[in-house]
């Protein structure tokens, strides 16, 4: 019996969620999660041919997931996801906020309008998702779980040449912290994941991953303790987990977080560790 309660803790039959930029890398490992515990999952991306076919995938193995062609950064395409959410599935209980533009550019190569289009990707697209499924939650009265994949990169300069990335990673965060207390009285609690070295590319000869590999030694290959005091990589079930948690009832009085998952990457001493034998 006591076991059973715990597990119902994870059981999301029943409830709907929302996983942009799904369909790949760490948003296929999230989807999966949600999946896995029940959710009906809603994955959009650009490519809408794409992510269907990712669903189609995911649908063939028994879960519920439908994928829909949608650009984040555009109102209307967003307005038009969530609407079509709740034609389909009833409403929405799950956000997860995962698409986001990368580009590795340093300062002087960084023009505006690359600027422009990582922050329209990931923060505009974040704010205007939010906005649309909140109304959603707050109509329903049921509350729902919002979280928003920031970076470790949002409080320290994780990898030089990443000034626009690294800075919406940052306004997320913040945003994170103002819906948190906003919406948090509506039952609807917004935390974020500071997702630290995560191999996002799959170990089959095309980068796809499945459920059998997520979580791989391939995909979480070894490196030295200087860079991971846990000597691996993360790989998207690693962040796919923590979703679990915050999107479930174990993760039900927590809000305005955000929850580093990083194998300890941002706590490595600075100056290495000098008892451990170096390699040559």
């Amino acid at each position: 019996m006591v076991k059973q309660e715990i597990m119902d803790l994870f059981d999301l039959t029943g409830k709907t969620a929302i996983i942009t930029g799904g369909a790949k890398g760490i948003g296929y490992g999230i989807t999966l999660r949600l999946a896995q515990a029940g959710a009906s999952c809603v994955i959009c991306g650009r490519n809408g041919a794409r992510v269907e076919e990712v669903a189609q995938g995911f649908r063939d193995m028994g879960f519920e997931v439908t994928g829909i062609g949608c650009d984040v950064s555009d109102e209307t395409a967003v307005e038009k996801l969530v609407k079509r959410t709740v034609e389909i599935y009833g409403g929405i209980d799950i956000l997860v906020n995962n698409a986001g533009n990368y580009p590795q550019k340093k300062l002087q190569e960084t023009s505006q309008e690359d600027w422009d289009n990582v922050f329209a990707s990931n923060v505009r697209g974040m704010f205007l998702c939010t906005k649309a499924a909140a109304r959603v939650m707050e109509g329903q009265g049921r509350g729902g779980s919002i979280i928003n994949c920031s970076s470790i990169g949002a409080f320290r300069c994780n990898v030089v040449g990443m000034c626009a990335y690294h800075s919406s990673k940052a306004a997320m965060l913040g945003f994170t912290n103002h819906e948190a207390a906003e919406l948090g009285p509506k039952g609807i609690r917004v935390n974020a994941i500071a997702v630290g070295a995560i191999n996002a590319v799959g170990p089959d000869k095309n980068g796809i991953f499945t459920p059998e590999n997520i979580a791989s030694p391939a995909v979480q290959y070894p490196v030295p303790p200087a860079m991971i005091p846990i000597q691996r990589m993360g790989g998207p079930a690693d962040i796919g987990n923590a979703c679990l948690y915050l999107a479930s009832g174990a993760g039900s009085f927590v809000n305005g977080i955000y929850l580093t998952v990083d194998g300890g990457m941002t706590k490595v001493p600075t100056f290495g560790y000098p008892e451990l034998k170096q390699e040559s």
